[in-house]
């Protein structure tokens, strides 16, 4: 990917763009792997990120534990630089399916709004939040 067009990617990806993507992640897309950031998760979120992402098992509805493989804390850059790269045509992670979605996303963007975040849904949105992660597909 040329520098100019990473830098419009990051230009086109408004910071609402970004929370769009985390609260579709969040509310259907990553819950099958995740879970919520207790009060200490949140504590230990860095000055320069904006999102806990808490890679784990909470079973305690069922009388089980909360188990907390990792503590991810992402900035909105993280999340741009992802979407840059999922939306790549020569990308790795991805089937055709969720690619498309990304790259829907993209032509229907517009200088106003950004990016068309109508067509980023759950199982997309859990991509970019792993690849913002893992810089892989590991769960899904």
């Amino acid at each position: 990917m040329t520098p100019v067009l990473a830098d419009r990617i990051f230009e086109s990806l408004t910071d609402e763009n970004v929370q769009d993507i985390i609260d579709t992640a969040v509310y259907g897309g990553i819950t099958y792997w995740a879970i919520e950031p207790s009060p200490a998760d949140r504590a230990g979120l860095p000055p320069d990120k904006q999102y806990v992402i808490v890679e784990g098992e909470d079973e305690r509805w069922w009388g089980g534990d909360r188990e907390v493989e990792a503590v991810h804390y992402l900035s909105r850059d993280q999340m741009r630089a992802a979407y840059a790269r999922v939306l790549d045509l020569n990308q790795r992670y991805v089937n055709r399916e969720y690619h498309g979605y990304v790259i829907q996303s993209w032509i229907d963007r517009d200088d106003k709004r950004g990016i068309d975040t109508c067509m980023i849904d759950a199982g997309t949105a859990d991509i970019l939040v792993q690849v913002a992660i893992f810089d892989d597909v590991r769960y899904g």
